[in-house]
């Protein structure tokens, strides 16, 4: 397909994954498929005009406004007081903050910067390696687009017409799953290194920690258990988080000030803004493979040269893993979930569980070159290049692949809840 080949050459040459999308979409849609160019911009309107993608800029601005105001500090400081003292506490404490912060942020570059600003320096004190400390929380910030609230699974949610709130239960314990895993291996390369371990903590110690960091802890608490009891929409409940997170960062902890939160409030706008021009170009892209019958082409060439089911899932994950390493979660969603749901839907595979697959390739995309965001943020963060962010965090992908493989062979492991 001519139009693919432009949008990769496009992205390949550096454009704005947005405006490579778009104009990709616009030039074909307007000369090939004889639209015009107000038809072109009212599909693009329509594919933001979403009730449930409202909850993006609510959520961005929840997270935002839980890093400046404290939060993740004060989980650090729990999960220290919990596991700090234990062999290799402090990386184990790394990946169990990471899991606490992507219950509040649903972004991953987000969970890296606001736990990996604090804990790999920390970690390099106690004498762990900079290569070490980077690549673990590099990795473990890919739970943030998996454990719900989840950006990416929303924007699933509205493309395939499923249920949000089954998908956020859905990424329940994959998450954790991920996490667990990443915990192990964390613990079992520690142990070799010459670190220096946290002091065995005194009850009152926990006890002090765990109150500071209940406001925090209470968030997805509170989020989630609306969701999941019908007390509110997914959308009602980013305005409801934004609302809690305002109350705790201005009265409870007390750590920014009321004339702050028009900055932090821009901010998010500005996050929001890239994500839904994303969303509105991918759209039209979406829109224009369905009018030449691509996902039906797809399908079909899917069903005739692949007997079994699991040939297929292989099929799909490597090619999401390879979309991972170049396109943004939310484009690779909008785009390519259309494409793929007809093939995997008449083998018999399930929509929710299939949309976990998708998203935990696409967080593994974003620790893998060339363009995986959390290199960067965690490549600022640590001081290091991309290349040696790279090379720190290949191990810890190797793992994160064994674990997709498993969630896409165990359907139980996402479906168990639902």
């Amino acid at each position: 397909m001519l139009v693919l080949l432009l949008f990769a050459a496009l992205l390949v040459i550096g454009v704005p994954i947005g405006i490579s999308t778009g104009f990709s979409a616009l030039l074909f849609m307007q000369f090939e498929a004889g639209r015009s160019p107000a038809s072109i911009v009212q599909a693009m309107f329509s594919g933001v005009d979403s009730f449930a993608l409202m909850a993006i800029p609510f959520f961005i601005f929840a997270g935002d406004l839980m890093l400046k105001g404290g939060v993740s500090k004060r989980l650090i400081e729990l999960a220290k007081r919990l596991v700090g003292w234990t062999k290799g506490g402090l990386p184990v404490t790394g990946v169990l903050s990471s899991m606490f912060f992507a219950a509040l942020s649903g972004s991953s570059p987000a969970t890296v910067a606001a736990i990996g600003g604090i804990m790999i320096p920390s970690m390099e004190e106690a004498r762990y390696t900079k290569k070490f400390s980077v690549g673990l929380m590099c990795s473990a910030g890919s739970l943030g687009i998996i454990i719900p609230p989840s950006i990416t699974l929303l924007v699933y949610g509205v493309v395939a017409e499923e249920s949000i709130s089954q998908l956020f239960l859905a990424g329940i314990l994959p998450g954790i799953f991920i996490g667990m895993i990443l915990i192990v291996m964390a613990y079992l390369i520690a142990r070799s290194q010459p670190y220096i371990r946290e002091s065995f903590p005194k009850g009152i110690e926990v006890w002090h920690a765990f109150r500071r960091s209940v406001w925090g802890l209470m968030m997805p608490v509170l989020v989630l258990g609306g969701i999941y009891t019908g007390a509110f929409t997914p959308t009602e409940a980013a305005a409801v988080a934004v609302a809690y997170s305002l109350f705790v960062s201005l009265f409870i902890y007390r750590e920014i000030r009321l004339k702050e939160v028009m900055d932090i409030a821009k901010k998010s706008v500005t996050i929001s803004a890239v994500i839904m021009f994303i969303i509105a170009n991918a759209n039209v892209l979406s829109r224009y493979l369905t009018f030449r019958m691509v996902p039906a082409q797809l399908a079909q060439f899917i069903l005739n040269n692949f007997s079994t089911h699991i040939g297929v899932l292989i099929m799909i994950n490597i090619l999401l893993l390879v979309v991972g390493m170049i396109m943004d979660p939310s484009a690779a969603v909008t785009i390519l979930a259309p494409l793929f749901l007809p093939a995997v839907t008449a083998l018999g595979v399930n929509p929710i569980h299939f949309g976990v697959i998708m998203i935990v390739n696409l967080a593994i995309g974003m620790v893998t070159p060339p363009f995986g965001l959390n290199l960067y943020v965690a490549a600022g963060v640590g001081k290091m290049s991309i290349a040696q962010v790279t090379r720190a965090v290949f191990p810890f992908m190797l793992v994160l692949i064994c674990a997709l493989m498993i969630i896409t062979f165990v359907p139980p492991l996402a479906m168990m809840f639902l």
